[in-house]
């Protein structure tokens, strides 16, 4: 595991959540949450990660060499277990908190992290519903996806399909990217 020695932000205080978020959630399928982690510390974990994500890269392929999931975007998986800075990132209480408290449970157990990067010259990410990858035996999952940089609708933003957790897994999804489906 690597050891730096560059000290990193606190991420154990707590961030509300109100009962009305949790309620939006629970509509939705999905909240946007803000305030969670400041911008100065982002910038801070943000280099931690890049870093780490260099050092730690097996994609040697050209884009034109991958298929439609690889060009969507650079991902290493699971940088907690080999980085210390990244795991500090991961595992920190607030973030595990939200979880929970949006879930409405007492704990959260981690499945995995995502570094993920989109490259200059990528592809779209198709819709899916990440769910239906896992090798989990329950529906009690959540997922947390936090920019590290500030996003524009150009850089491709996430589009969420509200109510859509209440519908199963759908193997084809019957809407454009270019609409908003429900």
């Amino acid at each position: 595991m690597s050891n730096n020695a560059i000290a990193l932000p606190d991420l154990s205080a707590a961030h509300h959540i109100a009962a009305r978020q949790r309620a939006e959630y629970h509509r939705n399928g999905h909240i946007l949450l803000r305030g969670i982690l400041h911008a100065a510390d982002a910038n801070i974990y943000r280099d931690a990660i890049v870093q780490a994500v260099q050092r730690y890269n097996t994609e040697t392929r050209q884009m034109e060499d991958r298929d439609t999931y690889g060009r969507a975007f650079l991902q290493i998986m699971n940088l907690w277990e080999v980085d210390a800075q990244v795991r500090q990132y991961t595992l920190a209480r607030r973030f595990a908190q939200i979880a929970a408290d949006l879930m409405g449970v007492e704990r959260v157990r981690l499945y995995h992290d995502q570094a993920l990067f989109k490259e200059p010259g990528g592809g779209h990410t198709p819709w899916h519903q990440d769910q239906y990858y896992w090798p989990i035996d329950t529906a009690n999952t959540i997922t947390m996806w936090m920019p590290l940089i500030d996003i524009s609708e150009e850089m491709g933003m996430l589009t969420f399909a509200s109510g859509s957790q209440e519908l199963g897994f759908w193997a084809i999804w019957p809407f454009q990217t270019t609409r908003k489906p429900f």
